[in-house]
């Protein structure tokens, strides 16, 4: 069992790092989305370019959500004869100030309503993005504003839709995920210039060296780049028909068009500022009848929202939820979030053992 648990927690870290760079690459077709939307149903088709074109200029002014908004973010993992599950889930708290987002994986073990205790991602399963809607308000004790449901099989094909991009791979990338969702990832990209359709620029995103998260999300930002300069060429103008049917096929939402061009907007100022926070649902990993679920920490859950990313939610609401859950060891214990008390203690800890060094010199 302790080896199980130990590849689990490989596996587990494998998916996590994956699904939270990959959602700064999401944010993309969110952002493209509410930009075509405005423009097409918005603008005469003679202003069609100037729009798009300034509406990824730096300089440019979006508008913003005027007071903080919560949005529930789900990537489906949609599959034949499947409605699919929520491979990917999170929250995202959005304000002109400040943008939160806290990731809830998906083996996270929630009471689902009419179906009692299961993996949180068997909610869109049973009950579409209704259900996990509700799921994740009572599991958070926070009211969700709005959803969005990408297809994350149909992302590749927006890409594709615009005719791919051109980037700089500055290095040989070769990597192989034997636990990645879809079977297995591999990713075999060569140094140089490349243009990237769909599924490369999957891989160009998701790559992972000895940089570590530093160096994926350098890669984004430069593909983000690349998108923003593609779509502001004349030559998309012709393609935004095709371009506005995938993404619209690849997003389910009940944001507006222009909610979504706030959404955008704010994570803009909220990153101008420098003040986008992460967290992620901490929690034990383990096995229940030869399934493998997180069992969420539910004060320390508390603790990460409301100190880490700022969200207001009552401390009462957690307290009562760690009844419904039995603490695991500490061997099996999963928390990446920022966490003063403990990196407090770390460094006494090494203090003392240092002062002791002395002594002994001595």
């Amino acid at each position: 069992m302790r080896e199980r648990l130990e590849e689990r927690r490989r596996e587990f870290t494998s998916k996590m790092r994956n699904r939270k760079l990959f959602w700064s690459f999401i944010i993309i077709l969110f952002i493209i989305a509410g930009i075509l939307a405005h423009t097409v149903f918005n603008s005469d088709f003679v202003r069609l370019k100037d729009d798009l074109a300034a509406n990824f200029k730096s300089e440019t002014v979006l508008p913003t959500f005027k007071k903080p908004t919560t949005i529930m973010l789900m990537g489906i993992d949609e599959r034949k004869d499947d409605v699919g599950r929520s491979d990917t889930l999170m929250v995202l708290s959005l304000s002109k100030e400040k943008a939160s987002l806290l990731t809830i994986p998906r083996d996270t073990m929630v009471y689902i309503e009419r179906h009692g205790y299961k993996k949180i991602n068997a909610a869109y399963a049973y009950g579409g993005a209704k259900l996990a809607r509700e799921t994740v308000e009572d599991f958070l004790g926070i009211e969700i504003d709005h959803y969005v449901a990408i297809n994350k099989a149909r992302f590749a094909e927006v890409i594709d839709a615009m005719g791919g991009v051109e980037v700089y791979v500055e290095r040989d990338m070769y990597y192989e995920d034997p636990w990645d969702d879809d079977g297995g990832l591999i990713i075999d990209l060569k140094q140089g210039r490349r243009h990237l359709d769909g599924d490369t620029a999957i891989q160009f995103v998701r790559f992972r060296d000895s940089e570590g998260d530093v160096g994926r999300v350098r890669r984004q930002q430069a593909f983000m780049r690349a998108c923003a300069d593609k779509l502001s060429e004349p030559s998309m103008l012709i393609k935004i028909p095709e371009l506005l049917s995938v993404a619209v096929k690849a997003i389910d939402t009940d944001l507006t068009s222009s909610e979504m061009l706030a959404a955008a907007g704010s994570l803009k100022s909220a990153e101008a500022n420098g003040n986008i926070k992460t967290g992620v649902v901490p929690g034990w990993l383990q096995y229940i009848d030869e399934v493998s679920y997180l069992i969420p920490n539910a004060e320390r859950l508390g603790d990460v929202m409301r100190d880490n990313l700022g969200f207001k939610v009552s401390k009462r609401h957690f307290e009562r939820l760690a009844y419904e859950y039995a603490e695991g060891s500490d061997a099996d214990y999963y928390d990446v979030n920022f966490n003063p008390e403990r990196d407090l203690r770390v460094m006494e800890s090494i203090e003392r053992r240092r002062l002791d060094l002395s002594d002994n010199e001595l």
